[in-house]
């Protein structure tokens, strides 16, 4: 299949970011700006998003903060584009606008520019989601698919967060005991794999299960003291059973 449009991968990122504010002043933001949100909306797999970025950093297109993200825990890495990156947007924007392309309206199929084909539509498209719709579709593109292209992002973020939420419960029930046994670890990688779970996804996780246990254990620690002074320093044989059956089996 041929694209109706060709891109390199570097110029789709500038043209998504452009549709961003700078984020110097900004406190908090999206997924959009992280590699991960990246990735998705500019179809580049997740373990070469990395590349392209360093490149553009690089080359001066793009700057890197650790900011905070709506729903994460922790600051995460965002991308916004420099003085230079908007410059570059501003010609890989005109020079694609001045491109035509086929468009179904109805039953008609008209010859427009890619500048004109968010004005056609009855919501607001932007020029990042029309290329990549353009880039997919064989012959030309349909104003009605086009119009669904938000409630299409909403779908594949849903579908994205139960798999995320299967793999995170999944890993958090691995863990339970402390510690993963060959068979588990097993497991957990077909699951992540045939989820599509990033590395960068698994170890956030996977670290956020460890520190909470590491809390839960303080605190077990802390009730097995109690237990010990209530006990006293003559336990009898059936106290120190219970002591050593709890100790066990919170790792104590």
């Amino acid at each position: 299949m041929t694209a109706l449009i060709s891109i390199p991968t570097e110029e789709r990122i500038i043209l998504y970011l452009s549709d961003f504010e700078s984020l110097e002043d900004i406190y908090e933001t999206t997924t959009d700006l992280t590699q991960k949100g990246i990735s998705q909306n500019v179809d580049v797999q997740r373990k070469h998003i990395s590349r392209y970025l360093k490149k553009l950093m690089d080359d001066g297109m793009i700057s890197e903060t650790r900011c905070h993200v709506v729903g994460a825990k922790q600051r995460m890495k965002c991308y916004y584009l420099s003085w230079d990156g908007r410059r570059k947007a501003k010609d890989v924007r005109d020079h694609v606008g001045k491109k035509k392309i086929k468009m179904q309206i109805g039953d008609e199929i008209v010859d427009m520019l890619f500048s004109e084909i968010d004005g056609a539509t009855s919501v607001h498209l932007t020029l990042s989601d029309i290329v990549s719709e353009a880039m997919k579709a064989e012959n030309y593109l349909v104003k009605e698919t086009l119009e669904t292209i938000e409630e299409r992002k909403r779908r594949e973020l849903d579908a994205r967060t139960q798999k995320t939420d299967i793999y995170r419960q999944a890993l958090n029930t691995a863990w339970r005991n402390g510690v993963l046994t060959p068979s588990e670890k097993h497991l957990i990688g077909a699951l992540k794999e045939h989820l599509s779970v990033s590395d960068e996804e698994h170890d956030k996780m996977e670290d956020e299960i460890i520190n909470n246990m590491k809390y839960g254990r303080v605190e077990l620690a802390e009730v097995f003291t109690d237990i010990t002074k209530v006990v006293g320093n003559d336990p009898t044989d059936r106290e120190k059973e219970i002591l050593d059956i709890i100790r066990d089996r919170f790792k104590i």
